[in-house]
């Protein structure tokens, strides 16, 4: 049995001049990103994956380095794209919450859902098949883990999203083309989501 744990990066600072894979991680996020490497070390993990976005990247860093293991990157765990810099909260709000409610909206530029969900499921069956049997940490994003789950577990809330923090780890027991998911971690403690859900990756 291989463990996977999507990992929802530490608080970031987003910078309208920068590329959004640029976006660094916050004071707070680095403390974060430090405070998380115990709770990593703690769930046995032994292999670790990454979006190549700069946040998911250093999120992972001081766990890689107090552990000693290289983070492999595959492009296809990257955020969702909205499109571009949207100039207000309240846009970026109407924005996301579209994007959840709809798998094909799309702004001009973006992505829609359904392509994205594609292309991250495919991403995450790449890092169980190229480390079966080991606890797996993918460093990653709350969108692109948001459709995952959505797709896969019917008994979520519709608007389940909006309670994914930074960082948030979502925990699962997976074995070819089949996710179990058996619970979650944020920083402040454990909170377990016991189901019998099975997440099928057909």
């Amino acid at each position: 049995m291989t463990t996977l744990i999507l990992v929802r990066h530490a608080q970031s600072a987003p910078r309208p001049e920068l590329p959004e894979a640029e976006f660094p991680l916050s004071e707070l996020g680095r403390q974060q990103a430090r405070r998380l490497a115990s709770v990593l070390r703690e769930l046995g993990v032994d292999a670790l994956v990454s979006s190549p976005y700069q946040r998911a990247i250093d999120t992972l860093r001081p766990y890689a380095e107090a552990a000693r293991l290289e983070i492999a990157v595959d492009t296809d765990l990257r955020e969702r794209s909205l499109g571009g810099w949207l100039e207000s909260v309240e846009a970026v709000n109407e924005a996301i919450t579209k994007m959840h409610a709809d798998l094909d909206f799309i702004l001009p530029g973006g992505e829609s859902g359904r392509a994205c969900l594609a292309r991250y499921q495919a991403a995450v069956e790449r890092a169980i098949a190229a480390n079966a049997g080991h606890t797996i940490a993918v460093g990653t994003h709350g969108g692109v883990v948001s459709h995952f789950l959505a797709a896969h577990c019917t008994d979520l809330p519709a608007e389940f999203w909006r309670r994914i923090r930074n960082p948030h780890l979502f925990i699962f027991e997976a074995s070819p083309a089949r996710y179990c998911w058996i619970g979650e971690r944020v920083l402040e403690g454990p909170g377990l989501r016991a189901t019998d859900n099975s997440m099928n990756s057909a």
